[in-house]
Parts: C-alpha cells; structure tokens; sequence
C-alpha cells in the first residue's frame, strides 16, 4: 500500500491503471469467512482505500478523528497529494476507468464553464462534448457544438508554439526570477516564524481537548466540532508553511528547470507521445478553454503561470520588437 500512495502521488496513474500494477505486484484484499479467497482489489477498492486515514496513522470513532497506537504507513506530505488528486479528478469529472485521451479532464467549455467529454463515434471518429448540454435544468442546456477531437489536438499543439519562451529571453528572465525569490525569501521571515508559533499553540490546544474529553469536561459533539476547526487551521497553516519553506536553491531549481523546459515545450509536446503529451498537459496546464470549437483561453499552473502570462497566448503581443523587460516578471 505504501507503494500504491507513491505511485498514485506522482500524478501520472489512473486508479484503474494503478489498481492493475498493484495485483501484478500481489497485492490483494483479505477474502472473508473462509468462503472468499483474497482477490486483486477492484478500482473502488483502491479508491477507498488511498483515501482511508488509518495509512497516516489516524483511526476514527463515533465521528471522532484519534492519532492511532500504530505507526503510519504513509508519510503525511504524500497522503495529502493523493487527496489532492483524488479531489481534482472528482471535481473535474474524469471517469479514469473510460475513454482514456490525453486532452481528457483539461477542456473547459467557455460558454457555461462545464467540461468536455469525450464521445467515440461508430469506432473511427473521436469528438468532444460539453457536459452542459445534457443538463437541461437551465433551459435548453449549453449549446457549444462537438468539436473534432483531433481539430482540439492540433489547437493545443499550436498552443504550446505560442507560449514558449524565447531562448534570448529567457536568461534575463531566470536573474530576474532569482533575485525576487530571495528577496521575498527575505520578507516573510516573520511570517514563517508566527506561522510555526500558531502551529505550535494549536496542537497544544488538541492535546488539551483530547484530555478535557478524558476527562469527561465536554461532550462528544464538542470535541467534533472543535476537533474540525482545528484541522482546518492547521491545514491553512501547513499549506502556508510549504509554500513558504522552500528553499533559495529548491525555488532556483524549480525556475531553472522550467525556463529549460519553457524554450523547448514545443518541440518536445510535438514529437511526444500520446502519454508524454498526457504528461505534458498535466504539468503545465490547469485549464484549457475552448468556445466556438476554438481553444480560445489557457491557465497554467505553478511555475510556468509566471512565465505564459501573457494575452492569447501571444509573446508577441508582450514582447514587441523590443522585448519585453525582465524586472515586469512578478512572484
């Protein structure tokens, strides 16, 4: 199981996929009875089961959350991305178990803001959908049309020729990005210092509900209730924390790695297969737009919505003949 957290947690496995690698890798459920021999986990399984707390060492009764006697099998960092993961695969309604493409989970209709689906026509033509127009609570329900999948394919892929950094740009662009980091680096030492000062007052306080629990001075349903908004403020906290302590190096890496990847995206997504492309989309992009069965609009997410910032997609229109100036870039 630990394996199956890991691998889930690198964003590159389907649960479905995940559940198969695992049975190869004898993975299987404890049977029941005597009468049901141990089998291979279905994919429901293993989506219960990445999203069990006992694997992070906590336990719960009567709705109430307890740190478990025994030792966690799954680091906190990683169990957080598979619920991150698990929770965008929710909200983005991709079904993992059915009509696998790489553009899947990414299209956004820019009409009523649905996503697309996928629809196999008589086995040879491949279309996409918007999931609002099925949906005729609101009327007659969205009317953006099917859309080729392959005229989408090729709008991406001429998207990702738009968005590159230019190489001669890119230099002035990585100092610029250092010097901001350390200089925000700087900035928030008094607010990592009062995070850790909050983080540290409100596990005090968890420990001191567990005990007026014990001991009987409140109910169960306070000690839910409280036991709720603890969590939350501090998974505020923690979030916060990772985001502000990474490192000069770590954030300098991050930058680097993305700008080298930034003056080349194209040609590497062009030439790529169709999982390398999956695995392109999902490392750059968030959302894709798509209106009149034209990509009209595009988020990017951490790091590169720094760099591909710029209107319809256009360096052009940012940079100029003259280029555009490096101290513009904003963390």
């Amino acid at each position: 199981m630990r394996t199956a957290f890991e691998l889930y947690a690198t964003g590159e496995w389907t649960i479905e996929r995940l559940a198969e690698e695992m049975a190869h890798r004898g993975l299987r459920n404890r049977g029941r009875d005597g009468r049901y021999p141990a089998r291979p986990l279905t994919v429901s399984g293993m989506a219960h089961l990445l999203a069990h707390r006992a694997y992070v060492g906590i336990v719960e009764w009567d709705g109430v959350a307890y740190e478990g006697s025994h030792e966690p099998l799954v680091d906190r960092a990683t169990f957080d991305k598979v619920q991150e993961l698990l929770a965008a695969r929710a909200m983005r309604g991709t079904r993992e178990r059915r009509h696998h493409h790489y553009l899947k989970g990414l299209l956004v209709c820019g009409v009523c803001g649905r996503r697309l689906s996928i629809q196999y026509s008589k086995g040879t033509y491949t279309y996409f959908y918007c999931l609002g127009q099925k949906d005729r609570r609101n009327g007659t329900g969205c009317q953006e049309r099917y859309v080729a999948a392959d005229h989408l394919e090729a709008e991406v892929e001429d998207l990702y020729g738009r968005i590159g950094v230019p190489a001669d740009w890119a230099k002035g662009l990585r100092q610029a990005i250092a010097d901001e980091v350390a200089t925000r680096h700087e900035s928030t030492t008094a607010e990592r210092e009062l995070l850790a000062t909050q983080h540290e007052r409100l596990e005090a306080e968890r420990y001191k509900l567990m005990e007026a629990y014990y001991s009987n001075a409140i109910d169960v349903t306070m000690l839910r209730r409280e036991q709720e908004r603890i969590g939350a403020e501090l998974r505020t906290i923690e979030s916060r924390q990772g985001v502000l302590g990474g490192s000069l190096d770590d954030w300098q890496d991050v930058m680097d790695l993305a700008l080298r990847f930034s003056t080349r995206c194209a040609t590497g997504y062009r030439r790529g297969s169709d999982r390398t492309r999956k695995l392109f989309n999902a490392a750059v992009l968030d959302e894709v737009h798509v209106r009149d069965g034209h990509v009209v609009e595009a988020t990017y997410k951490e790091p590169f919505n720094l760099l591909f910032s710029s209107p319809k997609f256009e360096y052009g229109d940012a940079v100029g003949a003259a280029g555009l100036e490096p101290t513009t870039c904003s963390l």
